[in-house]
């Protein structure tokens, strides 16, 4: 009797250990493909955001609901293909360089989640540094 009870608790803690590190949320990680925009008006930089657990894993069965508006750089950049449900972005370049920035806000509160960089590099230099 001792041995079934034993085994019932110890599955219960491991469900709720799995829980508490394979299911609940630690941080937010963003994933930006690729990481910098050339100066031409075709080029294109997808940003990807989702949740990550305690492991580094992301999360199963969760996403954010985040809205993204630019900041500053309202003349470089625009964003093409906004998927809120899914924390997808896809952000097009208008031929000019700089830097751009752009806000994530959450969108159940509306409160700021994090800023992003977006950096446009001249059309000659990015050909010539980063062929392989």
């Amino acid at each position: 009797m001792y041995k079934k009870l034993t085994w019932i608790l110890a599955v219960i803690l491991f469900i709720l250990v799995l829980d508490r590190v394979y299911f609940t949320s630690s941080d937010i990680r963003f994933i930006l493909t690729p990481e910098f925009l050339n100066a031409r008006a075709n080029s294109e930089l997808k940003i990807n955001i989702f949740r990550v657990n305690i492991l580094g894993l992301k999360v199963p069965f969760s996403k954010i609901d985040a809205r993204f508006s630019i900041e500053e750089g309202a003349n470089l950049i625009e964003i093409t293909d906004d998927d809120n449900l899914n924390g997808e972005i896809k952000v097009r370049s208008k031929g000019i360089e700089g830097e751009a920035v752009i806000g994530v806000y959450s969108l159940r509160s509306g409160l700021l989640i994090k800023k992003l960089l977006i950096k446009i590099l001249p059309r000659d230099y990015t050909q010539n540094n980063f062929r392989k």
